[in-house]
């Protein structure tokens, strides 16, 4: 018996729950008081259901996501590396301009035929030096893929 009790209170309070509405008091100041419980004057409001909306899975969205970073990054890289190649290319070249083949313009300060020597010596171990460098920034720049799959 006492199983039937709890079972009629608990149905009770179910349906009661389930009537309940939302109800809608305006007083005489235009004060609008939205409530669960009627009061006098106050009128129940029909609301539209709930609409639940399915997770999206985002698995493929930060996938697609860090693709299109990595690849920003990448192409960031290379435009550095076109940049450093560049810039490398114009200093070669101002060195080989100055060195003239192997036979630079003496300067006032080389009055010692060895101080000039030794500058030329300088600029042929600088341009090969640059231009070292040169190939390898092209091989690493040949070794960048193009874009990210």
């Amino acid at each position: 018996m006492p199983r039937n009790y709890f079972l009629l209170i608990t149905l009770a309070l179910f349906f009661s729950l389930s009537y309940a509405g939302v109800y809608k008091h305006i007083d005489e100041n235009g004060n609008v008081t939205y409530s669960n419980i009627p009061s006098n004057d106050s009128r129940r409001i029909d609301l539209p259901p709930i609409i639940v909306v399915p997770p999206v899975d985002t698995g493929e969205v930060e996938d697609r996501i860090t693709k299109r970073r990595e690849s920003m990054k990448l192409r960031e890289q290379r435009a550095q590396l076109q940049n450093k190649i560049a810039e490398e290319e114009a200093q070669l070249n101002e060195v080989k301009s100055e060195y003239k083949d192997g036979m630079p313009d003496r300067l006032g300060s080389e009055r010692n035929y060895q101080r000039y020597l030794n500058r030329v010596e300088r600029l042929r171990e600088e341009i090969s030096a640059r231009e070292k460098n040169l190939e390898l920034m092209k091989n690493d720049l040949g070794k960048m893929p193009e874009k990210i799959r």
